[in-house]
Parts: C-alpha cells; sequence; structure tokens
C-alpha cells in the first residue's frame, strides 16, 4: 500500500474539517432564525385575528345603533300619524308599522348584547391567563387566553430576537469569510492533488461524505473507530500504526493513526 496517497486524503480530511469548524459557528443559527420567524408570523395572525374580530364588532356595534335609532325615530314618526287617524284600519296599520320597528330595535339590541357578551367572554379569559401567567403555569395557557398586551410584548421580543441573531450570523459569516475562501481554495487544490494521484480513495472518500457520515476519515482511538467507537481488530493495528488505514466494518469510515492528522495539521 502507497502510504503517500493516505496522507494526501487525511491532509484533504484535514482541510474538511478546519472548515466545517469554521461553518459550525454558524449552525444552528439559520435554523434558530426561521423558527422565531414563524413565531412571529404566528402570533402577527393572532394579533391581526384580534383586531379584526375588534373592528368588526365595533363596525355592527355602530350599525346596529344607527338601525335602533332610525326605527326609533320611525316609530315617533307613526305614534305622531296615530294621533292623527281618520278610523281604526288607518290606526291599526300604524300599530303594525310601530310593531314591526320595535321588532327591528329589539333583534338589534339582542345583536349588541351577543357582542357584548363574546367581548365579555374574551375578557374574561385574558384576565385567567393573566392569572396564570404570575403563578407560572403557561401550559395551562391557551391562545385565546394571552392578554392583549402580552402577546404585543411576545411580538416585539420575538423581533428583536430574530433582529440578533441577524446581526450575529451576518458577523459571523464577514468575520469567517476570509479564512473561509481561503481554506476553499486549499481544499480545491488538495482535491486536484487526489485526483491525480489516489482517485479511487478520493471516490471513496466522497461517497462516504455524500451519505450520513460527516468525517469521512477518522483516528485511531484507544483501539477503536473515533467515528463510531467500533473496536478495530487487533490484526489491523499494526497496518495503521505502519501509515495505512483500515475499513471500519460498521461505519465505513477510513481509520487511520492520529500521527497522520498532526502530520496534515503540520503540513
Amino acid at each position: 500500500m502507497d502510504h503517500s496517497k493516505i496522507k494526501l486524503i487525511v491532509r484533504l480530511q484535514h482541510l474538511d474539517n478546519l472548515i466545517e469548524n469554521i461553518l459550525s459557528l454558524q449552525k444552528g443559527l439559520p435554523e434558530e432564525i426561521d423558527a422565531l420567524e414563524e413565531d412571529i408570523t404566528f402570533t402577527e395572525r393572532q394579533i391581526e385575528s384580534r383586531r379584526k374580530i375588534a373592528a368588526e364588532h365595533e363596525k355592527t356595534r355602530q350599525e346596529l345603533g344607527e338601525t335602533i335609532d332610525h326605527c326609533r325615530s320611525k316609530i315617533k314618526t307613526f305614534k305622531d300619524k296615530q294621533t292623527l287617524a281618520r278610523n281604526n284600519k288607518e290606526y291599526d296599520a300604524l300599530s303594525k308599522q310601530i310593531e314591526y320597528e320595535e321588532k327591528e330595535i329589539a333583534q338589534a339590541e339582542i345583536m349588541l348584547q351577543d357582542i357584548q357578551h363574546k367581548e365579555q367572554k374574551a375578557t374574561e379569559l385574558q384576565e385567567k391567563g393573566r392569572q396564570l401567567i404570575a403563578e407560572n403555569r403557561y401550559d395551562e395557557i391557551n391562545e385565546e387566553m394571552m392578554p392583549d398586551d402580552v402577546l404585543q410584548q411576545q411580538f416585539e421580543d420575538l423581533k428583536k430576537q430574530v433582529e440578533q441573531k441577524k446581526e450575529e450570523l451576518e458577523s459571523i459569516i464577514v468575520e469567517t469569510a476570509s479564512e473561509v475562501s481561503d481554506l476553499e481554495d486549499k481544499i480545491k487544490a488538495q482535491r486536484a492533488v487526489v485526483m491525480e494521484e489516489a482517485p479511487r480513495l478520493l471516490a471513496k472518500y466522497d461517497h462516504l461524505k455524500s451519505g450520513r457520515v460527516q468525517n469521512a476519515v477518522v483516528k485511531l482511538h484507544r483501539q477503536a473507530c473515533s467515528g463510531c467507537n467500533t473496536r478495530v481488530p487487533t490484526n489491523r493495528h499494526t497496518l495503521i500504526v505502519q501509515g495505512g488505514f483500515y475499513l471500519c466494518e460498521s461505519c465505513g469510515r477510513m481509520v487511520v493513526h492520529e500521527r497522520l492528522f498532526e502530520e496534515a495539521e503540520n503540513a
């Protein structure tokens, strides 16, 4: 076995590890930002839904108030006409019109009471939610119980968190951009060398990296593969110590002596 070829692939893994360590600083931030933005969207919809309901209630209340005023005005007119009625037939006709308008008023008042009942129920639920918050019993709070001011504050806090996370991510990207670019150039150059000198090893390396394996080449640690902790057969230790590699029977990784990684780091 040509051990110089193994060193080439170890060097490539070392460079990949370096860039992975830098990019790991960003790991989690994009996912955290996405999760926070989903929370913002959900919270914003809750706030908008409540605003819409309140606006609809106010509009309906105003329309019903106008209906009641209009009906009362008509009733007054009909009653005035009753005093001038010339016969019972005309008087009875006006009475029926008054009765109709009174029913319209009664129906409007029922609708107003219904709105008031809904608003009162919402207020009571929010007061219950406020009490649960004070007692730190958040797991018992549903969407309707969350007080308007608390919901609005959550919305503002979420927006601030997203802004902070985005600034943090942008800062990391800017600070590491030069180093990442330099490593990408080195990796490209190293891949070209490995492709020239050890194409089969590179194919194996890429195959492992394309799967669930992050590190295709790992160290022998305590007589085991440091990738999956599966013990390496004793009869393979000599090969590894001499600078060769062993394909782990459990995870498929290339297991090498840690000395090769130290040499790759000092190269």
